[in-house]
């Protein structure tokens, strides 16, 4: 895998080449000194209500039973993300799938170093899969 389109909200608050937090998300107790800091964030993203629990009454937690959601919220934008990793957003959000391939065909790859003309991003986009194919071996 290499890159796929979303559709988010056109106002959607997430910065561009940052793994989304709902791919990383390990509920509590992560072994990284940003895990509930990383946590709260998501669930502010999200919508998701905090809650406080007995373990940790000064520190609220997102209600992840009721509201847990793994992608990010779906809208009408479309917005370029990478999957190379867990997936992070690589372009600004637009309102038409031709604005997206118009901003693809100069500042994004279809795959490592392979680039493609908007005509072509327009076809992938719209069919639902960013792939190239280069001495007859697919990339996608």
């Amino acid at each position: 895998m290499g890159r796929e389109v979303k559709r988010v909200p056109l106002d959607f608050d997430y910065p561009l080449h940052k793994v989304w937090y709902g791919y990383q998300i390990g509920f509590c107790h992560e072994d990284y000194t940003e895990g509930c800091a990383r946590c709260r964030e998501f669930a502010r993203v999200m919508g998701i209500p905090m809650i406080k629990f007995d373990y940790a009454p000064d520190e609220p937690c997102p209600d992840w039973k009721k509201y847990f959601k793994v992608d990010p919220p779906t809208g009408e934008g479309f917005q370029l993300w990478e999957t190379t990793t867990e997936g992070a957003p690589v372009s600004p959000i637009f309102k038409t799938a031709e604005e997206l391939a118009d901003w693809c065909e100069d500042n994004a790859t279809v795959f490592a170093d392979i680039k493609a003309s908007k005509e072509d991003w327009l076809k992938m986009i719209q069919g639902g899969m960013i792939a190239a194919e280069v001495g007859g071996v697919l990339y996608v």
